[in-house]
C-alpha cells in the first residue's frame, strides 16, 4: 500500500493528482523521487472538473507501466452523459454503487461509462437490522474537540465502492 495525499481541506489541483500517479507509476515527477516500486493498483476515490488532455495523459502513461486505475464514478445520481472526471477517462475503470439489496443506490452515478458497481452504503438506512446505519465502515478524523482524534464512522458514495473494486483487483 501506498497512501498518497492529493487532497486536503482546501481541495486540491489536478497537478498535485497528476503528480501522485506520476509517482505511484515509478515515472519521472515534480518531487524528483521514485517509490522503490511502483504501484499496480491506483484509487482516485475523488472526482471535480472537466477533462483535462495533461490527466488524460498522465493516466495513459500509468496505464502503459500495466497500473489499474480505479475512480468513483459520482454521488450526483447522473444519467446520461457526461459521467466525473477522473471515473470518465479513456482507460480508467469506472465505478458505481450499490447497496445492501444489491440495487443501485439512489446517489450512484450511472450510465454508459461505468464500468462496474459495487458496495458503496447507504447510511440512510439498517436493512440488516444490525442497529448501524448500512454505510461502509471507514476510517476517518474528527478534529472538533480541539484534537485530531482517530475514528471509525460509517460512509456512503462510489468512493467507498471504488476501494472495493481496487481492492478486489489487488
Amino acid at each position: 500500500i501506498m497512501p498518497l495525499r492529493v487532497l486536503g481541506l482546501e481541495g486540491g489541483t489536478i497537478n498535485d493528482i497528476n503528480q501522485a500517479i506520476l509517482y505511484a507509476a515509478r515515472l519521472s515527477n515534480a518531487s524528483g523521487r521514485l517509490p522503490a516500486k511502483r504501484a499496480d493498483i491506483i484509487n482516485m476515490s475523488l472526482g471535480g472538473g472537466g477533462f483535462s488532455q495533461g490527466q488524460q495523459d498522465v493516466i495513459t502513461q500509468a496505464r502503459t507501466q500495466g497500473i489499474i486505475i480505479v475512480a468513483s464514478a459520482g454521488n450526483e445520481a447522473q444519467q446520461g452523459n457526461p459521467i466525473g472526471y477522473p471515473a470518465a477517462y479513456e482507460g480508467v475503470v469506472s465505478v458505481g454503487a450499490v447497496g445492501m439489496d444489491r440495487s443501485r443506490a439512489s446517489y450512484s452515478s450511472f450510465n454508459a461509462f461505468v464500468d462496474i458497481a459495487a458496495p458503496g452504503g447507504d447510511t440512510s438506512r439498517d436493512q440488516d437490522g444490525d442497529g448501524y446505519p448500512d454505510g461502509v465502515l471507514s476510517t476517518g478524523g474528527d478534529d472538533s474537540n480541539g484534537e485530531l482524534e482517530f475514528v471509525f464512522n460509517f460512509q456512503q458514495g462510489t468512493s467507498m465502492a471504488a476501494l472495493h473494486v481496487a481492492g478486489v483487483a489487488a
